[in-house]
């Protein structure tokens, strides 16, 4: 069995054992290859994005059109050819989600805490305000309290505000003598945010693409096709994106011994480097935007999982 094989044979087994919704792989998409490049594309350029992972015009149309209607897209049309961007939505929780994907490390930590006793909230706003506190990487400490370690007040502030219920949650900041309290507090964090569910999803994250990383040493380079490449890394990122948005992001000193958020994002880190130039270099070649091409990646491009170490100009040549 030849390498090319391997790399199609890899690709094709992510997809087939993926459960891939349309939505979410789209999502993925923009987030990770047009955000910073003007976040908007052809529908056709899409399709053309797509095609070699197997995915036709019509699973493309399905997802554009849910996304459309969620408003985290935009159609714009010129002649008969459709476009779609991001809204300012979209953008929105683009950006909030690349905090998560595309950081290097675990946050750095005070010891502070941040807390919310939210009494007298209906039932149904309470769910929704907590779910997406939760996102945020708050945990439930008792029905009525959450916290957080590693959130900045002004940002749950706006995000209470944003709600619409920044009147009916007392915020506290606390420290915990953490040496005391230490053994208690870390099976108290374990269990309020199901760190070992948290753990098996990034368990099967490693074991789905650790087999990856010798293949791609062993390749010849001109087997890693720049469509190849992007195929690999929006596979990478889709299914990295899956795990790490709910992953509260604690600080180190508050995680199990045997938490394997820190090998996943290296996994991830260490693939991403060495298929991006080749994505990069396929989208540009792909991609059409009402204007013509797609601009170049911004610098906040290259600033992902903290410095990727592909060269600027090298990149820039490489998708003209």
């Amino acid at each position: 069995m030849n390498h090319m094989s391997k790399l199609d044979t890899f690709i094709q087994q992510a997809v087939s054992t993926g459960h891939i919704s349309g939505t979410s792989l789209i999502s993925s998409l923009y987030g990770d290859s047009l955000s910073h490049r003007g976040g908007e594309i052809w529908l056709g350029s899409l399709a053309a994005l797509l095609e070699g992972l197997g995915f036709g015009e019509r699973f493309v149309r399905t997802a554009l059109f849910r996304l459309n209607k969620e408003g985290w897209l935009n159609v714009s049309r010129l002649g008969r050819r459709s476009f779609y961007s991001l809204s300012d939505k979209g953008l929105r929780l683009t950006r909030r989600a690349e905090t998560k994907i595309y950081r290097a490390e675990q946050p750095a930590w005070d010891g502070k805490w941040l807390l919310l006793l939210s009494e007298g909230l209906d039932k149904n706003t309470l769910a929704d305000v907590k779910k997406q506190l939760i996102w945020q990487g708050f945990g439930t400490l008792a029905p009525s309290l959450m916290a957080s370690p590693s959130q900045q007040l002004a940002d749950v502030q706006s995000l209470l505000h944003e709600a619409g219920v920044a009147e009916n949650v007392i915020c506290f900041e606390a420290h915990s003598p953490l040496a005391l309290s230490r053994a208690a507090l870390r099976a108290r964090v374990e269990e309020c945010w199901q760190l070992t569910e948290q753990n098996v999803m990034y368990e099967s994250f490693i074991n789905a693409f650790r087999p990856l990383l010798p293949l791609l040493k062993e390749v010849e380079p001109d087997e890693l096709t720049p469509q190849r490449a992007f195929h690999i890394q929006l596979l990478l990122i889709h299914f990295y994106r899956r795990v790490v948005l709910k992953d509260p992001l604690l600080p180190e000193e508050l995680l199990p011994a045997h938490w394997a958020g820190q090998t996943a994002r290296q996994l991830c880190i260490n693939i991403y480097q060495r298929v991006a130039p080749g994505a990069l270099a396929f989208v540009s070649e792909k991609g059409e935007t009402s204007v013509g091409e797609l601009l170049s990646p911004g610098s906040l491009w290259f600033q992902r999982f903290g410095g990727l170490s592909v060269d600027q100009e090298a990149v820039c040549q490489f998708i003209k």
